[in-house]
């Protein structure tokens, strides 16, 4: 079977979507399957150039690579023509380029699959996104796909919402994975890590609201990422009295970063709104560590309270001081936690037992379309 796995972004850059991409395609070329990738240059500058062979680049309709600027469609046909895919896979189901490529796919007579990695706000209102979605392309594309598979329930409640009750295509919820031997256990040292943009929605402002009301004072907070949210953390540590406590690492390479989740003692993902996964969280748990996460879309499909980690409400710094004083008290439980998340990385999100049910949908429509 040949695949090509459909992105808006340059699949070496910085963000959940890429990295998913950049896993499905090193494990599916592991087992044997032939896949293609097709991209836009969409965060190029921050990508090492991916020299593997069948990476295709599409420009855009004008010279300018943004998201609201179409990719050119003829790109896009004589790319697939010239791949003759069995299958595309197209990764994201708001963005253009994967969208086109289910369009002309349909046209070249070749199957698609979707997959939907995003909620937003009241992701499951079915009033409300059927009356936005008449804005959105997704409705008129994401018809002829043959299956869409959503990482979490409340991402197929998104995909329900948008699509309406007469969409016919196949839908699944099938997690994203995690590299269960990248990410090991390993040793602890007294720090609690945050790793993810530092974007309001990931509720860095949350954790450190938090940190200024633990009982435990020596506690350290790693924190590693970019984004705008950066100027305002640090007057927030400065003005907490937390300088000597709180360290913005700033992004760091991947080695680094699997160091400091082998290291920590506990890994907490606050996020507001909109977490239609959690990728920090599995990459946690594959880690062996306690995760605390809020309720909030997908992240409470992943972390089991008092299983894996603990759950504490969004926005609630007081739940969220009392969950880490309970961990960094108790090394027993954090602990069993740890060994908990660890077993479930490796039962229910690795890579190989991910990609085994994507498999099975690429399968099943490569078959329809046989037939």
């Amino acid at each position: 079977m040949r695949v090509c796995l459909a992105i808006d972004w340059h699949p070496n850059s910085i963000g959940g979507v890429q990295s998913h991409v950049r896993d499905l395609y090193r494990v599916l070329r592991r087992r044997g399957v032939d896949v293609c990738i097709i991209s836009r240059k969409i965060g190029v500058r921050e990508a090492k150039v991916m020299n593997e062979e069948g990476h295709y680049l599409v420009d855009s309709a004008v010279p300018l690579d943004a998201l609201i600027v179409p990719p050119r469609r003829e790109d896009v046909r004589q790319i697939l023509q010239k791949a003759s895919p069995d299958l595309i896979h197209a990764h994201h189901i708001f963005t253009l380029l994967p969208l086109l490529s289910i369009d002309v796919g349909k046209e070249l007579k070749i199957p698609s699959v979707a997959t939907n990695h995003t909620i937003f706000l009241a992701h499951d209102s079915r009033r409300l996104w059927r009356a936005v979605s008449i804005l959105l392309p997704t409705r008129r594309y994401l018809k002829h796909s043959k299956a869409v598979i959503s990482v979490s329930r409340a991402a197929d409640k998104f995909v329900e919402s948008i699509m309406g009750p007469d969409f016919s295509a196949k839908r699944y919820v099938i997690s994203g994975g995690v590299d269960t031997e990248k990410y090991k256990p390993g040793g602890e040292e007294d720090y609690v890590l945050f790793v993810g943009r530092l974007v309001f929605r990931k509720g860095l402002h949350v954790l450190l609201a938090a940190f200024s009301k633990l009982e435990h004072k020596d506690s350290r907070l790693l924190v590693v990422g970019r984004g705008y949210m950066e100027v305002p953390a640090g007057f927030m540590i400065k003005s907490y009295g937390l300088e000597r406590r709180v360290q913005l690492l700033g992004a760091l390479p991947e080695r680094e970063k699997l160091e400091l989740f082998r290291r920590a003692k506990v890994v907490v993902v606050p996020s507001i709104v909109n977490e239609s996964m959690g990728v920090v969280a599995l990459e946690a748990m594959a880690s062996g560590k306690p995760v605390i996460a809020t309720k909030v879309g997908g992240l409470e499909e992943i972390v089991e309270d008092g299983k894996t980690g603990l759950l504490v409400p969004p926005g609630d710094s007081e739940s969220l001081a009392k969950a880490l004083d309970l961990l960094l008290s108790d090394k027993e439980l954090r602990s069993k936690l740890g060994h908990n998340a660890r077993r479930a990385a490796e039962e229910k999100y690795s890579w190989n037992a991910v990609v085994e049910k994507i498999m099975k949908v690429y399968n099943e429509a490569r078959d329809e379309r046989e037939g």
